[in-house]
């Protein structure tokens, strides 16, 4: 299997394990506050892939300023990306979550645009950007009502903020990640740095930091951190190396069909004609993206 047929499988991946973490992420935090839930999970994680990347034998320290710039990536993507949608769930529904989240590709190009780096976005791949995210709408569509709901003001903002520095972070890391580094060290030192950060921001911003102790709490944290974390961040520094920016970004149009999906097929809920016209929406627009590789 070519490097570039084996990015696709993994990105296929991501959309399912990042599908499902939403999920988890819900139950998680009945037990743990957000951002404390974040650096348990994180940092854990980050220090198993740092293990590995250390035990496979190809482990080169890298200078300070890469490691810099891999903790600068961290903060952004891990600390910010995935604390303020932990923090932000608290308070939104999980479809106006996704409407939010599937805005990430969209920054992901104009951030890219912005850097002037080596991202080459053409029109085909921001029409078809376009179209997924018109697509996901669609979908959402009873959603959209959510934003005017005022007990959900804060959770947007959280929301945004994840999105925003989701996107900057992989903006970053496709610029600064060293193709002669591993995955695997990458993911390693980002985790970790993102991870760390979320017990600082724990200190500042959650309003307590009692963990109550279950069962259900406790798998949700394993779950995210081995397979959320450990296992898909890894994919993703791979599918990053190998893929554009914007093409990796493609999984939270994915995420939800997925989820829609399995639905229909595995618990008998209803599929509409709105949902179906989304899905192909959706679908056309991230074929046509992938319609004109790097």
């Amino acid at each position: 299997m070519s490097v570039i047929r084996r990015a696709y499988l993994f990105l296929a991946l991501i959309c399912i394990i990042w599908g499902t973490t939403y999920a988890a992420i819900k139950y998680a935090v009945m037990d743990f506050p957000p951002f404390l839930l974040v650096g348990i999970r994180q940092t854990a994680a980050g220090l198993l892939l740092l293990s590995l990347a250390y035990g496979s034998g190809k482990f080169k320290i890298p200078n300070r300023k890469y490691i810099g710039l891999q903790a600068i990536t961290g903060v952004a993507t891990i600390t910010g990306g995935n604390g303020f949608v932990t923090w932000g769930m608290q308070y939104v529904s999980s479809g106006l979550a996704a409407i939010i989240g599937s805005l990430t590709p969209v920054l992901v190009v104009l951030l890219s645009l912005a850097w002037h780096g080596k991202e080459r976005i053409h029109g085909r791949m921001v029409l078809g950007v376009l179209l997924g995210f018109g697509g996901l709408a669609l979908i959402f569509r009873e959603g959209w009502q959510d934003f005017i709901r005022p007990e959900y003001r804060w959770g947007i903002a959280g929301c945004f903020a994840s999105c925003f520095t989701w996107s900057l972070g992989t903006v970053m890391a496709k610029q600064w990640n060293s193709p002669g580094v591993s995955p695997l060290l990458n993911a390693g030192l980002q985790i970790t740095s993102g991870g760390l950060g979320g017990f600082v921001v724990s200190f500042f911003f959650d309003t307590n930091h009692t963990i109550h102790h279950t069962t259900q709490g406790w798998m949700a944290v394993g779950y995210l951190a081995l397979i959320g974390s450990a296992l898909a961040f890894s994919l993703y520094m791979f599918v990053l190396k190998h893929l554009s920016a914007t093409v990796s970004s493609l999984y939270t149009y994915i995420n939800p069909v997925v989820a829609i999906l399995l639905g229909w097929a595995l618990l008998g809920e209803a599929l509409t004609v709105w949902e179906v016209a989304g899905m192909s929406i959706t679908i056309v627009g991230v074929w046509i993206v992938n319609s004109k590789r790097e």
